[in-house]
């Protein structure tokens, strides 16, 4: 009675060595499986490739694509995918969704100028990391490393180390912007997605004018802020026009443009988005101005330092009222100051044309916006004002640009102009803080954010680079450009002509 058995003893003794063993086993192969996933990434994002399409191939990801027209994007640092029309993408060619042109995670090592090649100062070796790992292992384990222990690493999602060059110190861009720059000037990747763009036309745009001919002579500053004021109409809609004047929710637009119900104001601040924002300490000086607008999503919490608080009008783009993932309608971040709304039509459309088809459904998302917040002044901005100033740009370009609307920051800008007495922008020139984060609030990296690819962004950096009233260091360390408002620019006869 009481006897043990004294093989019991030893058997307990022989399975907890044999689970030690096991799990030491098992914490062997997950990190196996991690490094090799890391490596895999790594490789992947060197040669464009998409991870899936690596592990399970293409036919794998179109058969289980819910939608053929959408991309599916995931931000690093956010928990949500967030779904994009490829048109809107910089690295995705319009209706081909399935071969994308590999703008992200593409490598752009040259900066190519007039018809010949200028190799970078700093060979490739140069550029990689000096750190213990870069000469101890192979460059795909010592990627593998730093995509486990480290944060982004230098080139992941842009993936380029030329396109580092561009941003760096001693990077093509300079220390400040240059109004000659032209998608020659690109490197590889970018170049091949502008050029495609430019071929397309989604839009019907019509060439006119003297602009996109390398012998276009070149304007000065104070001709292009006269054409600005002159042709280009900052225009919203109102229940007056037609088709709107016979729907029953016309009373929900304003009855009077935006520009007879705001302002004039003295001083104001156009924050664009951009990545170089961050640690700009920037915040206080832009809430000095006596209005400040903001673009689609945006946010102030959490940035103030650095972009401010106040916000005066918001501009948003209609995919960003359409998507689910910004919650329009129920967000707060839209809740304050004013709203302006676009969506690009086709260029020679009329507004019946436009409102049966639109890019997304601005008017659907309007009406219920209006239906909760029906004190908040919301204006939808007409489209003839992106042509317009579409053309101002062609024609005061050397070459042919995208033939899709000027982005978001440009339109703000020039609305501003038309609402403010002076208008200081700021980042959409980079200042020395320049870099390939895409927007201050996410950690999403590609050149094609500051360089363009959809939008002529590039050009539209240039045009506002040649009206900049202010000094070279005003951009090199703030970010900041300084341009007239319309109703102070005075226009003799002839200037502003073509």
């Amino acid at each position: 009675m009481g006897y043990k058995y004294p093989g019991a003893a030893i058997d307990r003794v022989s399975l907890m060595w044999r689970l030690r063993r096991r799990a030491r086993r098992g914490a062997l192969c997950m990190g196996l499986f991690c490094i090799s996933m890391a490596m895999l990434y790594a490789l992947c994002a060197e040669n464009s490739v998409p991870v899936t399409d690596a592990i399970f191939g293409v036919r794998a990801r179109t058969r289980a694509q819910p939608r053929a027209h959408s991309v599916i994007k995931v931000l690093r640092g956010g928990a949500k995918p967030m779904y994009l029309d490829p048109q809107k993408l910089p690295g995705v060619l319009p209706g081909n969704p399935h071969h994308p042109i590999p703008v992200l995670s593409s490598p752009n090592h040259t900066k190519e100028g007039t018809g010949k090649e200028t190799h970078l100062k700093h060979p490739k070796r140069d550029r990689e990391a000096s750190g213990f790992f870069s000469w101890l292992l192979p460059r795909p384990f010592r990627r593998a490393i730093e995509t486990l222990f480290g944060g982004r690493r230098q080139g992941e999602l842009s993936g380029a180390v030329g396109d580092a060059e561009f941003f760096g110190p001693q990077g093509a861009l300079g220390n400040v912007w240059d109004d000659e720059m032209s998608s020659n000037m690109l490197g590889k990747r970018l170049r091949k997605v502008v050029q495609n763009y430019q071929a397309m036309n989604k839009y019907g745009v019509e060439l006119s004018g003297p602009g996109g001919v390398a012998t276009r002579p070149k304007v000065s500053g104070p001709d292009l802020l006269c054409q600005l004021k002159e042709k280009v109409e900052v225009a919203t809609l109102t229940p007056n026009l037609k088709p709107f004047h016979s729907l029953p929710w016309a009373s929900q637009l304003p009855p009077q443009p935006m520009i007879s119900d705001l302002g004039p104001y003295k001083s104001c601040a156009v924050v664009s988005s951009a990545g170089s924002l961050r640690y700009s300490g920037l915040g206080k000086e832009i809430d000095s101005h006596d209005a400040v607008l903001r673009f689609n999503a945006a946010p102030t919490v959490g940035y103030e330092k650095d972009v401010g608080s106040k916000t005066t009008l918001r501009l948003l783009n209609s995919q960003v009222m359409a998507s689910d993932d910004h919650r329009f309608l129920s967000s707060s971040l839209y809740s304050t100051g004013v709203l302006v709304a676009w969506d690009p039509a086709p260029f020679s459309a009329d507004l019946s044309q436009w409102y049966n088809k639109t890019d997304y459904p601005i008017f659907a998302q309007y009406q219920r916006y209006r239906r909760l917040h029906p004190l908040q002044p919301f204006y939808i901005l007409h489209p003839r004002f992106e042509w317009q100033l579409w053309q101002r740009i062609q024609d005061n370009m050397a070459e042919p640009i995208q033939k899709n609307p000027p982005s978001s920051g440009l339109l703000g800008t020039v609305m501003m102009m038309s609402l403010c007495e002076v208008v200081h922008v700021y980042e959409f020139l980079p200042s020395r803080r320049k870099t390939e984060l895409c927007h201050y609030y996410q950690r999403f990296y590609d050149a094609a954010c500051t360089l363009g690819a959809y939008h002529p962004l590039l050009y539209e950096k240039n045009l506002v680079k040649r009206m900049n009233q202010g000094v070279d260091q005003d951009i090199y360390t703030h970010g900041r450009v300084t341009l007239p408002g319309f109703i102070t620019i005075n226009c003799t006869q002839g200037v502003g002509s073509d």
